[in-house]
């Protein structure tokens, strides 16, 4: 359900045309506001009640960033951890961004404006619920930090990584760090050194002034180290991935009411068949640990051990054979084709998560847990075509496949509700053309202001002119949901329109009075001699 700034969507506009002849004129003064959500892909046929892909994505993000003079700064924003790492929104010509389809969760995302000024801030969304992130990142309000790291005795720590908002810095002989330039704003800081756990903390700065070391110091603790091995192959091919959680969840800091350890660093962790892995840095303590491996499951499912300070811990997995999810991925010339990216989705990638950990589905809010395997997970075809995949039916009794070659040309997708013996998905061409969508409008002698976003996503506000059509194109085809307001009258409430591959779809609104003669022309007084 993820449709960002990087789509092709255009509007059939006359703001190239404006462009080159002049401004569009108009005396309306609000714009019409249009939102356009993707409900449901039309790229799989289903049956009866399944859900459909990306349910449950419907937490909201919207925000701004600012450069100097407090004017909006184009940029984009990337989530790093989180249940929707690897989401990229862009931004609109004044700085503007958001989203309509997340999942519900905390995450770490980096703000970068097109000029390389970059910030790391912690973000939390909640489902059905509008979260703001606001970022001013110009050099005219950043703030000098100085810091100093120091262990539990007091003695500074030299050579510790302290990464500040998105920079990085060593502390020196005296356990002294310093930034010159910190946007401000509730920033992100994780602090590191070998032998030591990993420190987490969430430090508001003050716009335009200088913080000194005695203001934020940072205490080390003893840290853990955990080798990691799996005892046996069973199940497909590629690494294992491994987990771990804090017993009773993410531990909170009394005096800082906040997450103290960065959990986002450590999961997931890469094991291969036959190797093992050493984590180090890690916060002493109680963990559960689980591992998740295409054809396999945990045996138990989910282990607890006792990291011990000052010493290296090992944790052996063992493995056994789960309901498997086994098929071969052909070309249109009926070849296998080989290194294809295979994808098997619940609908509810958030809901499957957390349910296969048997928590409540507010887990993801006390810290940043990503999406595991249970909810999506990936695989690559061997030489023969073949790939093989864990069906956690537990967590869901469909889910969404779909493979796609290694040119990214060929795309097959498919419904699977139960464990069939073998599933053949024949590729075909990936049709590049979109579907469009006109909102009607009638009466109109005016230019209208139009702001449009796709799935949250803002797209750069212009002005239609009175005899232009206001269509969307590049839309995907599928089920979308139009709302339409105007000078905060929702003149459409969730209007469902299905658009079919290269289809068209259309709605009519009726636009107020001020939408179609705007505001009056300005009346000179005085006396005519």
């Amino acid at each position: 359900n993820n449709v960002n700034s990087e789509s092709e969507i255009v509007l059939d506009r006359a703001a190239e045309r404006t462009s080159e002849g002049g401004e569009v004129a108009t005396r309306v003064e609000h714009p019409l506001e249009v939102e356009l959500t993707l409900l449901q892909r039309g790229t799989f046929e289903t049956e009866g009640n399944l859900l459909p892909p990306g349910s449950g994505a419907n937490a909201r993000l919207t925000g701004h960033i600012l450069g100097n003079g407090g004017k909006g700064a184009p940029g984009t924003v990337t989530f790093l951890a989180g249940p929707n790492a690897g989401r990229v929104l862009r931004t609109d010509s004044g700085g503007n961004f958001g989203a309509s389809d997340l999942y519900q969760g905390l995450g770490i995302v980096e703000i970068e404006t097109d000029f390389g000024v970059r910030s790391v801030r912690q973000v939390m969304l909640r489902q059905l619920s509008t979260a703001e992130l606001n970022v001013t990142l110009g050099r005219e309000v950043s703030t000098s930090v100085r810091g100093l790291v120091k262990n539990r005795q007091g003695e500074p720590i030299h050579g510790a990584e302290v990464q500040f908002d998105g920079g990085r810095a060593f502390t020196d002989d005296l356990g002294e760090f310093f930034f010159p330039r910190v946007s401000p704003g509730k920033v992100l800081a994780v602090v590191s050194k070998p032998g030591f756990a990993k420190y987490q903390e969430i430090v508001a700065i003050p716009m335009s002034s200088a913080i000194s070391k005695e203001n934020i110091q940072f205490i080390l603790h003893e840290g853990a180290s955990l080798e990691l091995r799996v005892e046996q192959v069973v199940g497909g091919r590629g690494p294992s991935l491994a987990y771990l959680f804090p017993v009773g969840g993410q531990r909170v800091n009394s005096t800082l009411g906040q997450n103290t350890f960065p959990w986002h660093e450590v999961n997931p962790i890469e094991i291969f068949p036959g190797g093992t892995n050493l984590i180090e840095g890690l916060q002493p303590g109680n963990v559960i640990l689980t591992i998740f491996h295409p054809g396999a499951i945990a045996s138990p499912p989910f282990q607890t051990k006792k990291l011990q300070p000052g010493r290296k811990n090992v944790h052996a997995f063992r493995l056994r054979a789960a309901p498997t999810l086994r098929g071969e991925v052909r070309g249109p010339d009926g070849k296998p084709s080989a290194g294809a990216t295979v994808v098997l989705e619940a609908p509810d990638r958030g809901n499957a998560t957390t349910k296969i950990l048997q928590k409540k589905p507010t887990f993801s809010l006390e810290m940043v847990v990503p999406i595991l395997p249970s909810g999506s997970q990936t695989v690559k075809t061997d030489r023969s075509g073949q790939f093989a995949m864990t069906l956690y039916e537990e967590v869901a009794g469909s889910f969404y496949l779909t493979a796609v070659d290694s040119t990214g040309e060929l795309r097959a997708n498919r419904v699977v509700t139960s464990s069939p013996d073998q599933i053949e998905l024949e590729l075909q061409p990936v049709d590049e053309d979109r579907s469009s969508m006109e909102i009607r409008m009638g009466g109109r002698f005016q230019g209208l202001p139009v702001r449009l976003s796709v799935n949250g996503t803002p797209m750069d506000p212009y002005v239609l002119a009175p005899e232009d059509k206001l269509e969307i194109e590049g839309l995907e085809a599928g089920t979308w949901r139009a709302e339409v307001w105007w000078h905060h009258e929702q003149l459409e409430r969730g209007r469902q329109v299905t658009l079919k591959p290269n289809g068209r779809g259309e709605i009519s609104v009726v636009l107020p009075r001020g939408a179609l003669e705007g505001e009056p022309e300005p009346t000179v007084e005085g006396s005519v001699r």
